[in-house]
């Protein structure tokens, strides 16, 4: 029963791409093992969750992510980001590479990222996609597109941020008229300790139900994280930990899909300390 499952699983991706896909895909294990609750965060994966989020960052950071979805579908999932800020009123630069799925159906996506804080507060993040969608016998179409997104930080532990991809739905079939998914995201983090982060999130497809996505990362010690969080439509839960030592971030995380099962992330982080003038 699972196999078929997969099997079918692996048939609407192929359809997916025979009309529309294009999806923003995951990045990131911390955001992961939260329940995909990621608009809030601020890290080198915010090329693809929230590009406003690179305007906090103050170091040069690199980081690399997989994941397998459950774990028996051989449909594979990697990133690769990369964050440049230069200073406060220069703002950060970012570059991401996102490939998706198998040799016989596959998604790869370019971003180029740009952000900027505006006072101590608020930022504002700006990306350029470059899309590119392959099936087996059938070739391979491009596509451009573009994202936008916010935060903002009213008091030092509350982040709200809002995000949305591809504002101008791109029609990818002149023959049945369909698009590249738009989709709006809004959420905030809050920290009601500095051992505890709590975020939600909402998550709109203008052509699907609404998501909600919720987590938790507590932080026991100075280089020990540990979460855990859920997600609607589906329903899946998620968990995972972070270690943190001088600048080198590894985060593994799992997510459970009552029916197809386990899918495992991983992902490492580098961030190079910038020398003081």
């Amino acid at each position: 029963m699972k196999k078929l499952l997969l099997f079918i699983f692996s048939a609407l991706c192929i359809l997916n791409f025979t009309f529309a896909s294009g999806d923003n895909f995951t990045a990131g294990a911390r955001a992961t093992a939260m329940g995909d609750a990621s608009i809030s965060l601020s890290d080198v994966f915010s090329t693809t969750t929230n590009q406003a989020g690179l305007a906090f960052m103050t170091n040069y950071s690199v980081g690399l992510y997989a994941d397998r979805k459950f774990v028996n579908a051989s449909i594979n999932n990697f990133n690769g980001a990369l964050a440049l800020p230069v200073n406060a009123k220069i703002g950060t630069f970012g570059l991401s590479a996102n490939y998706y799925g198998y040799k016989y159906y596959n998604e790869t996506k370019f971003g180029f990222a740009y952000a900027r804080k505006f006072g101590e507060k608020f930022s504002i993040g700006l990306q350029f996609d470059f899309l590119r969608m392959m099936i087996f016998e059938n070739g391979s179409r491009n596509f451009y597109s573009f994202e936008l997104g916010f935060q903002y930080k009213p008091w030092k532990v509350l982040t709200i941020g809002a995000h949305i991809y591809n504002p101008v739905p791109y029609k990818v079939d002149k023959v049945f008229g369909e698009r590249l998914p738009t989709v709006i995201k809004f959420g905030l983090g809050y920290e009601p300790s500095p051992k505890v982060l709590l975020a939600a999130e909402y998550e709109q497809d203008i052509h699907y139900k609404p998501q909600f996505k919720g987590g938790i990362e507590y932080r026991p010690i100075k280089y020990l994280h540990i979460r855990a969080g859920a997600q609607t439509t589906p329903f899946s839960a998620s968990f995972g930990l972070g270690v943190n030592v001088k600048g080198l971030n590894i985060d593994l995380a799992s997510s459970y899909h009552p029916v197809l099962g386990f899918t495992p992330q991983a992902a490492i982080i580098y961030s190079f300390a910038k020398k003081k003038k």
